[in-house]
């Protein structure tokens, strides 16, 4: 039920954006004789975003892999259309108020290129992930965590557009940190069941001294969890399915994307028998919410992910006012520290002009 909701409200979303962006190239462009022309070929996009979603749960081959991969570049651009819009739109009486002016060709010229850089932009932002690195301070880390580097992983979304180069590169790239431990804060996969028997080998290559450590996130509900251990059996990933383990003196807790409104983060820590307050601990949770809850039940370092920082401009500014001023970034309270992962695939457009694709570098400190 809930997946069909989202799918739609993106659907109502996506025709209006359709409709503004008839009446936008109209105005920018000046297309009179061809305004049956532009109305198909808009209206074919829009509905090849529902018919390549709907086929890509469905089927998973070739094709409909590259119709939903063409779909979904769609949609970056048609967003990117929106905001280059926007811009030639406000610059015009902006020149004219200093005297200067661009001629009708100019402005069109500026529209087009635009959105052509700005899209290469965001796909160049979505393909080549960086290493971001950040410091942490936890009081009494245990010498065998103190100074050693982790790397944290989120918002993967394994699927139809991200497979086995993408993930072999990333593999590559977190091995490149040689990391103690390896943590992924939800949405390995994409949610749509699809054949993932190329996930045996690379998998495999991750190197960590001390582990591997899975908590699930929305997408991975999609799929479902059961799916998701079944196809991540004996590839050396260790689930904290609303788990506590302790490695080395360091208290790890995974706690799994719900949606369930009454949940109670305090209470889901609480209830494991072996968690103390007073040791140091790493909470993997996937949404940036309830830090309040995380400070009272005494967590050092809560690792969250799936806000992908809005990954089109502008959608990073709602992204930040819906998790409460925790969209992105490192932020320290006291004795608490939340990092909220960018993400390092994408939902929908594989495109971000917003933050780029990551793998964050942790150095853990005693403080």
């Amino acid at each position: 039920m809930t997946q069909l909701l989202i799918f739609a409200s993106t659907s109502i979303v996506l025709l209006g954006g359709h409709i503004l962006a008839y009446y936008l190239l109209q105005r920018l462009l000046i297309i009179n004789e061809g305004n049956i022309i532009l109305i198909c070929v808009l209206s074919f996009l829009f509905l090849s975003i529902l018919i390549s979603s709907f086929l890509i749960h469905k089927l998973d081959n070739g094709f409909t892999r590259n119709y939903y991969y063409f779909s979904s570049i769609w949609v970056g651009i048609l967003v990117n259309l929106g905001v280059m819009a926007a811009i030639v739109l406000l610059a015009r009486p902006i020149l004219s108020s200093f005297g200067l002016s661009l001629s009708l060709i100019q402005f069109r010229a500026v529209f087009l290129i635009g959105v052509v850089i700005l899209s290469g932009f965001g796909l160049y932002r979505a393909y080549y992930p960086r290493i971001k690195s950040y410091e942490v301070y936890i009081n009494d880390l245990p010498d065998s965590w103190d100074g050693k580097k982790v790397a944290h992983l989120s918002d993967v979304h394994l699927g139809p557009i991200y497979r086995e180069k993408f993930l072999a590169r990333i593999i590559k790239k977190t091995n490149s940190i040689n990391p103690e431990a390896v943590f992924i804060t939800g949405d390995l996969f994409d949610g749509m069941e699809a054949n993932f028997s190329w996930l045996d080998d690379p998998l495999k290559n991750f190197k960590s001294e001390k582990g591997i450590y899975y908590g699930f996130g929305n997408h991975d509900l999609y799929l479902g969890f059961d799916r998701a251990k079944k196809i991540l059996k004996d590839k050396n990933v260790i689930f904290l399915d609303d788990k506590l383990v302790e490695v080395d003196g360091l208290q790890i807790i995974g706690i799994n994307y719900t949606f369930e409104t009454d949940s109670n983060l305090e209470k889901d820590i609480l209830r494991h028998e072996n968690y103390r307050k007073d040791k140091p601990n790493i909470l993997l949770f996937h949404t940036p919410k309830n830090i309040k809850l995380s400070k009272e039940v005494g967590i050092d370092l809560q690792l969250s992910g799936h806000t992908h920082d809005g990954q089109l401009f502008p959608f990073n500014f709602p992204a930040k006012w819906m998790h409460k001023g925790y969209g992105y970034g490192l932020f320290e309270e006291d004795d608490f520290s939340l990092i909220v992962n960018g993400g390092v695939g994408t939902w929908g457009p594989p495109m971000r002009t917003t933050a780029r694709a990551e793998i964050i570098e942790i150095t853990l400190r005693n403080k």
